[in-house]
C-alpha cells in the first residue's frame, strides 16, 4: 500500500509539474507576443508618419511645378507655346486633375429609413446615382464629384452590398453628389427626374440645393497615408 501511495503521489506531482512548466511557457510566450505588437505598432507609427512627411512634400512639389509652368506661360509670348499650354490647362481640366471653382448644386442621398418585403427596393443602388450623373453630364455640369471623389471620364460605380465602390475607394451611404453648373439647369434636371421621383416614392431620401462658390477638388493620383492603412488594425495589448 505504502509503495502504491508513493507512486501515486509521484505521477500527482509530476502531472504538476507538467502543467506549471506548460503555463510558465505560455506566460513567456505572451510576454513575448506582447512586445512584439509593441514594436510592430511602433514601426507603424513612424512608417505612417514617414508616408505623410512624403506625401506633404509630393504636395508642395506639385504646386511649385504647376506655378512654374503658369509663370512660363504669363511670360511667353511665343502665341504657338501660348497656345501648347492653354491646351495643357484644358485637357487637365478635362481629366479631372485640376480644381473647379463655381456654381452648382449638392444632392444628398440616403436610403429609406423603413423598408418593406423586398428590401432591394428601399436602398439606393449604382444604378440610381448612374442615372443622376448622366443627368447632370446632360444638363452641362463641368465637374462632379460623390462624398469627395472626384468624378472622372473612367469612373464606374460597383454595388457592394449597402455601399458603392468608386474609383478605388468604398463609401457608405449618405452619397453627397457636388455638381458645378448652372445652378437652376441642374436643379431642375434632378428633381423632375423620373428615376428620383420613384426612389422618392420608396422613401429614400434625395434632398437637393443649390450651391454657389463652391470647389469640387482634382483627382488624387496618390493616395493619403490614412487610406493606406484603413484596412490595417493593430492588436493592443
Amino acid at each position: 500500500m505504502v509503495k502504491t501511495h508513493r507512486i501515486l503521489m509521484f505521477m500527482v506531482f509530476l502531472l504538476l509539474g507538467m502543467l506549471i512548466s506548460l503555463q510558465f511557457r505560455g506566460i513567456i510566450n505572451n510576454q513575448d507576443n506582447n512586445i512584439s505588437v509593441r514594436g510592430m505598432a511602433s514601426r507603424l507609427k513612424a512608417e505612417e508618419a514617414e508616408g505623410r512627411k512624403l506625401l506633404e512634400e509630393l504636395n508642395n512639389l506639385e504646386a511649385e511645378w504647376s506655378q512654374l509652368l503658369n509663370n512660363i506661360g504669363s511670360r511667353q509670348r511665343d502665341p504657338e507655346i501660348r497656345e501648347l499650354i492653354r491646351q495643357r490647362d484644358y485637357e487637365c481640366f478635362r481629366a479631372g486633375l485640376t480644381n473647379v471653382r463655381g456654381d452648382g448644386i449638392v444632392i444628398t442621398m440616403q436610403d429609406a429609413q423603413t423598408a418593406g418585403d423586398i428590401i432591394e427596393d428601399y436602398i439606393i443602388h449604382d444604378a440610381d446615382i448612374t442615372g443622376i450623373l448622366n443627368e447632370l453630364r446632360g444638363n452641362g455640369a463641368e465637374a462632379i464629384s460623390i462624398n469627395g471623389e472626384r468624378i472622372l471620364g473612367t469612373s464606374k460605380l460597383v454595388c457592394a452590398g449597402p455601399t458603392i465602390f468608386l474609383n478605388k475607394s468604398r463609401y457608405p451611404p449618405p452619397y453627397v453628389i457636388k455638381a458645378i453648373g448652372d445652378p437652376d439647369i441642374l436643379y431642375n434636371a434632378i428633381d423632375r427626374l423620373p428615376n428620383v421621383a420613384v426612389m422618392r416614392l420608396y422613401g429614400i431620401r434625395i434632398d437637393i440645393g443649390k450651391e454657389y462658390d463652391m470647389v469640387i477638388e482634382k483627382y488624387r493620383l496618390y493616395e493619403s497615408v490614412d487610406e493606406w492603412l484603413r484596412n490595417l488594425e493593430v492588436v493592443s495589448e
